[in-house]
């Protein structure tokens, strides 16, 4: 149409495809909650993560010398922690009629394989960051109370653990 035109009312406007700028506009709702399964899949998950940090820091508080650079005291402190978490996540899912993951996560095994204190604590602290990222994710997608309060103190837990690693960098 000439630009001297005036447009016909009638005639669909063409528009950008909105995937040319769909991430740019910021979100009109919050995600929706999650469905049952998916959320006992994901609290199954986090338990699981949980448990391979707890059992990383118990055997790492035992192990830990004058080298260790955060110390026994610090790091027991931090399998207490975890030890907590895991007890709630564990409540948690069996109060949603489930029987809660006996699994460990990935991070056991490779934390485990590390020998310096220097490669242990950098591991620890992508793993927690990592820990952080999915509890984050998490309690955008949760409305029961309970567990909002369950995250946002292992959130809490978690970042106060992050603030230790990186001071002993």
């Amino acid at each position: 149409m000439p630009q001297h035109e005036k447009p016909d009312p009638d005639e669909p406007i063409e528009a950008s495809s909105p995937v040319c700028y769909a991430d740019e506009l910021p979100p009109t709702a919050p995600p929706l909650p999650f469905e049952r399964p998916e959320l006992v899949t994901r609290l199954n998950a986090l338990l699981e993560n949980e448990r391979a940090l707890l059992r990383v820091l118990r055997n790492w508080s035992l192990e830990a010398g004058h080298d260790a650079a955060l110390g026994a005291w610090t790091l027991a402190a931090m399998r207490d922690d975890a030890t907590l978490i895991c007890a709630r996540l564990w409540d948690f899912i069996e109060r949603l009629g489930v029987e809660p993951s006996s699994g460990v996560g990935p991070f056991h095994d490779q934390a485990m394989a590390l020998s310096t204190w220097p490669d242990r604590l950098r591991h620890l602290e992508t793993a927690t960051s990592a820990l952080v990222r999915e509890v984050r994710a998490t309690l955008l997608r949760v409305a029961d109370s309970d567990l909002v309060a369950l995250l946002s103190d292992t959130l809490e837990r978690h970042s106060g653990h992050l603030v230790l690693c990186s001071s002993v960098r």
